[in-house]
Formats: structure tokens, C-alpha cells, sequence
């Protein structure tokens, strides 16, 4: 089990919080072998089907510099206009295989952990401090485990292909012994055909390491990647807030919210109750309500706090337990009667207004 720099054991899965910080730092999972195998396999073969056209440029090159030998004068104005077409004709044969090697190594490198620049990783003192230590680089370099495994894992990697290299040419040895027999043309042939057969076979092989690594680097950076209970903990604090200070909050909310419910009950009209459970204030101002509305509500103790408010301000209260709780539970403070329970509502309204007249 993976541990961190304190000894404690890292056993949670990392959060989707670590693993962006990771990204933003250059922390991703990446196989180097899945560059290489592309590399070597697509860019092989991109080299010998360039090859034509490469071997007719330099034939034409040479043929010119062969045929116009005798006629061609270097000298120092004229060195500068030559140095330049033979720039422009190594760009020519060059610059077109340099370009798809390139996209294919940019096309390797994105399709491992898609195309994200990281810059946070070169802002941070951290990351420059760690030029002045020479001691802990060298340790890292030559004593630690992990390059120990990369090590290993190199001199397999050459053995394998050594390997791979050493019975491709051992079936050609005939062929190879008695090249210099043979006319320019069929050693061309030959050398294309070889060449051909030593890139694929050894791009293949290369293709099934890097496959067997990209799944190992998946595991370890995951493994690395995990945090321990108190960084989980640490990090729920820093994006949720301390459990303790929300607690508090929440209370603080819910002390604030009963006053203000009970201060509205003060402009209600009727108090509406179920009649020991539920107590809801209603208010109806006729030509500015299109409906009444419930200003205040509440159960048990609220309850009890909304019916002594209302006491205190000579406001009825009026028990109907049906309507009390279908308006607890059906509308929400501030909110308009529905329709539904409009008759009723107006009913009630309509006896304490009448009980308004009589006194």
C-alpha cells in the first residue's frame, strides 16, 4: 500500500479535486513507450515510403553537381547563393518526413491525456529549488526504486528487440555475406526490403510493450495518485467547510427564519391551526392579492410560538385541521393559495370578517 512522505497509508481513491490539481501540475498518465512504438513503427515506414522520393532528389543533385563539375566556379559572391539551394534541397528531402514524424508524436502524446497546457507546474518555487538539490536528484536518479524498475525495464526492452533484430538478420545471412556480388539495383532492393521487414517486426514488438506499459503507468499513477483519510478529510474542510462551522451556520439560519416567521404573523388576518400541530398565518389584502397568501408556518413548538404571536396581536385563530394541513404541507411561505384550496381559504376568511363586523 502506497504511502506518503509522513508515513501515513494512502488507501483512498483520489478525488476528482487531486487529480485536476495533478493535470494542472503535468501529473498525468502516460506511457513514453506509446510514443516510441509510434515513432518507430509509423515513422519507419514513413521514412522508407520517403525513400523514393528522397533517393530520386539526391540523384538528380548528384547528377547535376557530377555533370556541371567542370563548369562550376565557387567563389565569394557566389558561395552564399550555393550554400542556400543546398539548404533548400536538404529542407526538401527532410522537412516532409520531419513534419509527419512530428504529427505523429503529437498525435501519440494527445491521444494518452488529450491537449491541456500546464503551466502551473513552472510557476511554483518548488519547481526551481529542485536545481540547487544536486543530492536528492542524484538519489532519485540512481537509488530509488522506481529507476531501479526503469532500469530493469530498459535492458528488457533492448534485450527483446536485440532479440527480435538478431533472428530477422540471421534469416537474411545468405543475402547479407553476398550483397557485394550483386548489382547496385537488387542491393537496393534488397536494403529497402530489409529495412521494411526490421521496422515493422520490431515497431510490432514495440507496440506490445507499449500497450503491457500504458496499462502499468494507468496503475501507478492511480496508485500514486491516492490520498489518506486525513487528506480526504482536509480536502472535504477546504471545499465544503468545516462540518462544525456549517452546523452552526445552519442553526444561526434556522434561529434567524423563526423570527422572521413569526414577525410575519403580526400582518396576518386569520391564523389557520390543526389545532395543537400546525399553525399558518394567512394574509388577504383585498385589490393587491390576487389570492391570500401564506406569510408564516409551522409545527409543534413554531407552532405554539406563531399561535402566542397571535395572541399578543388580537388575531384569530381558527382550528380546521384538514385545511390546516394541506396548506402546511402544500404551500411554501410567500406563496399564494392554489386554487384548490381557495373556497376553503376564502370561507375562513369570510367568518373572521364577519366576526370583525359584529364587534
Amino acid at each position: 500500500m502506497a504511502e506518503n512522505k509522513d508515513g501515513q497509508e494512502k488507501s483512498e481513491t483520489a478525488s476528482q479535486k487531486k487529480l485536476d490539481e495533478g493535470r494542472d501540475k503535468g501529473q498525468v498518465a502516460k506511457s513514453t513507450d506509446v510514443t516510441t512504438a509510434s515513432v518507430i513503427l509509423l515513422g519507419g515506414l514513413t521514412v522508407l515510403l520517403f525513400s523514393a522520393y528522397s533517393v530520386n532528389n539526391i540523384k538528380g543533385f548528384m547528377g547535376y553537381m557530377l555533370n556541371n563539375s567542370s563548369t562550376l566556379q565557387i567563389t565569394d559572391q557566389n558561395i552564399f547563393r550555393y550554400y542556400g539551394d543546398l539548404m533548400f534541397f536538404l529542407a526538401s528531402i527532410l522537412l516532409p518526413i520531419m513534419g509527419v514524424i512530428y504529427v505523429i508524436i503529437l498525435a501519440s502524446e494527445i491521444g494518452q491525456v488529450g491537449l491541456k497546457l500546464s503551466l502551473k507546474k513552472f510557476a511554483e518555487p518548488e519547481t526551481y529549488t529542485k536545481v540547487f538539490k544536486l543530492g536528492a536528484g542524484l538519489k532519485r536518479v540512481f537509488f530509488s526504486i522506481n529507476s531501479l524498475f526503469e532500469l530493469v525495464k530498459s535492458l528488457a526492452k533492448v534485450f527483446v528487440i536485440s532479440i527480435v533484430v538478431i533472428i530477422t538478420l540471421k534469416g537474411h545471412l545468405d543475402s547479407i555475406v553476398s550483397i557485394l556480388e550483386k548489382p547496385y539495383v537488387e542491393i537496393g532492393t534488397f536494403m529497402y526490403q530489409l529495412s521494411m521487414e526490421l521496422v515493422t517486426k520490431v515497431g510490432l514488438i514495440y507496440i506490445l510493450i507499449a500497450f503491457s506499459d500504458y496499462f502499468y503507468q494507468k496503475w501507478k499513477f492511480s496508485n500514486d495518485m491516492k490520498m489518506t483519510k486525513q487528506e480526504v478529510k482536509d480536502e472535504y474542510k477546504q471545499t465544503e467547510g468545516d462540518p462544525r462551522v456549517k452546523s452552526r451556520v445552519k442553526a444561526y439560519m434556522r434561529s434567524r427564519m423563526r423570527k422572521i416567521m413569526i414577525n410575519n404573523v403580526a400582518k396576518a388576518d386569520v391564523i389557520i391551526t390543526n389545532p395543537t400541530h400546525f399553525a399558518i398565518a394567512v394574509q388577504y389584502e383585498n385589490g393587491s392579492m390576487s389570492a391570500p397568501k401564506v406569510i408564516s408556518k409551522g409545527a409543534d413548538f413554531l407552532a405554539h410560538k406563531i399561535r402566542e404571536k397571535a395572541k399578543e396581536h388580537n388575531i384569530p385563530i381558527v382550528e380546521d385541521p384538514p385545511l390546516a394541513r394541506a396548506l402546511f404541507h402544500n404551500v411554501e411561505i410567500d406563496a399564494e393559495v392554489p386554487e384548490e384550496l381557495y373556497k376553503a381559504v376564502a370561507k375562513v376568511l369570510a367568518y373572521v370578517y364577519s366576526l370583525k363586523k359584529t364587534k
